[in-house]
């Protein structure tokens, strides 16, 4: 949800393009622009507290970015207010947050905006290597992937285009 929240947020203030990467991150043309960290606490059966921590690349230049990094300076041309990124971002989350109660449709909405919704993936685990066709996530937040094998579901790891 906030990564649906973020992506939206960047679109809507900035109007840049961006799209979800699994398992947290968000992505401008495959370069990082903001991971996402969230810390939760259940007490059964309810959710007692989720922490958000968010990265994301406001006003950084290319020489400060690592390769594989975007900024939304480096996608608008434009520099901007921190203060204004942060509430623009924690209004559209507040905005969002009644959508909470149907978790179809907050994975729904997350996997329109894949950035790599049916495409050849390869999914590093602690188990081993995951090679095959980014399918479709589940409620829980995995990820499925259509193998040769058949479907498997992965439920953390480092994913990667397959070229």
């Amino acid at each position: 949800m906030f990564a649906n929240a973020l992506r939206k947020g960047i679109e809507e203030t900035y109007q840049v393009q961006s799209e979800a990467k699994w398992p947290n991150d968000i992505v401008v043309d495959w370069k990082k622009l903001a991971g996402i960290l969230i810390e939760t606490k259940i007490s059964h059966p309810d959710l007692a507290y989720a922490i958000v921590g968010v990265g994301l690349n406001v006003n950084l230049t290319a020489e400060e970015l690592p390769t594989e990094a975007t900024s939304i300076f480096l996608a608008s041309k434009k520099r901007f207010s921190l203060e204004r990124t942060f509430s623009s971002i924690l209004t559209i989350l507040e905005r969002h947050y009644g959508s909470l109660r149907d978790e179809g449709a907050v994975v729904g909405d997350w996997w329109k905006h894949c950035a790599h919704r049916e495409k050849p993936v390869i999914i590093e685990t602690s188990n081993g290597r995951v090679r095959g066709k980014s399918v479709g996530v589940n409620l829980d937040g995995s990820i499925i992937v259509q193998t040769d094998q058949g479907s498997v579901t992965v439920p953390d790891g480092t994913l990667r285009l397959d070229t």
